[in-house]
């Protein structure tokens, strides 16, 4: 239960990841409505607090995820963007802080998508505020200044600005084909026409050679269309194994990679293979070649890319509009300006 609650309260760090954009930390605050003087903030958004404990909220379950799977000195390693260079502590107590906003802009968009949660929802939000509630530690409570109705408004805020997600992503109709995000999987039983030199350059092999690789070729070629004893088709890896080819191997490309490795009309010899055959031999400038057709359309990595396409799409198309809707929402927010390092510091990353 813990698990999935927490994974609630980082969800739009995971839905909308973007590549970190890197800058200076300044040290200028935003300064406090008059309302709020008397409440110790963060950072002031839309001219309310938010406080140490929802920072918290949303920057423990993050530590707790990074902790686990590279260990501490993560915090230490540096990651690059552009010529500019932050260790990863920096960029992520950044990243926390630029998801609050982008769940605070997104609930000001709840109406216009027509979204709200339902009374089901706000009484999971409530049994998910119960369970976290019992998880902390007198420690926590205390020192990031949590209450249970912070933890309550936080769970709700996440599921209501998941929901407005969706339906902007579902109104924005954004889907990959599986021809636009094909990957094929094939094997290249690899016959080279040239040979490494004692200096490991290549030279070409001479006609006679040649002609030896071409041979070897056709008789793996007859190997690879005579059926095994019990019908099964031969496994061009167990064939290109016993010529002997180290340079032979499987391969996972898209049309486009398999154009600029190969060329176009190689790239259309392969596609018209049906899965489960091999081509005739082929030469190209390096040598001789069987393409055995594992898969056209190999249906994991195929998924893999699209769900990769539609996850930068989306990460656009958001990015898009989320830059707008700042500007309308808090035009004086920024990062760097408005954030109190001194108090968010007190969250420790270790």
């Amino acid at each position: 239960m813990i698990g999935t609650i927490k994974k609630r309260l980082r969800i739009f760090a995971l839905l909308l990841a973007l590549v970190f954009v890197l800058t200076a930390c300044g040290d200028r605050k935003t300064e406090t409505t008059t309302e709020e003087e008397s409440v110790p903030a963060v950072f002031h958004f839309q001219g309310k607090a938010i406080t140490l404990g929802e920072v918290y909220l949303y920057a423990n379950p993050v530590i707790e995820d990074y902790d686990k799977k590279y260990g501490a000195t993560i915090w230490a390693m540096e990651v690059s963007a552009g010529e500019e260079k932050k260790n990863m502590q920096t960029v992520t107590r950044k990243d926390i802080i630029e998801n609050i906003v982008k769940v605070k802009v997104l609930l000001t968009k709840a109406e216009d998508y027509h979204v709200s949660l339902s009374e089901l929802e706000k009484e999971r939000a409530e049994d998910d505020t119960e369970a976290f509630w019992k998880n902390l530690t007198d420690e926590q409570i205390k020192n990031m200044e949590l209450t249970r109705d912070m933890v309550r408004t936080c769970m709700e805020e996440n599921l209501l600005a998941d929901k407005v997600y969706d339906a902007m992503m579902a109104e924005a109709g954004i889907e990959v084909s599986d021809e636009r995000a094909r990957e094929t999987t094939f094997f290249d039983m690899y016959f080279p026409s040239y040979k490494e030199n004692v200096n490991g350059v290549a030279d070409p092999m001479d006609e006679k050679e040649k002609k030896e690789q071409y041979d070897k070729a056709v008789q793996a070629y007859n190997t690879m269309i005579s059926p095994l004893d019990d019908s099964t088709d031969r496994d061009p890896a167990l064939v290109a194994t016993y010529y002997g080819l180290k340079d032979a191997k499987y391969y996972t490309m898209t049309p486009e990679e398999i154009v600029a490795t190969y060329g176009k009309e190689i790239t259309d010899m392969l596609y018209t293979l049906e899965d489960g055959s091999c081509s005739l031999v082929t030469e190209t400038e390096y040598g001789y070649h069987i393409f055995y057709m594992k898969a056209q359309t190999d249906r994991e990595a195929t998924d893999k890319r699209k769900a990769k396409i539609e996850r930068e799409e989306k990460n656009a198309f958001f990015t898009t509009h989320f830059t707008e809707w700042l500007k309308q929402v808090d035009p004086n927010y920024h990062y760097e300006d408005s954030v109190d390092f001194d108090l968010y510091s007190r969250i420790i990353f270790q």
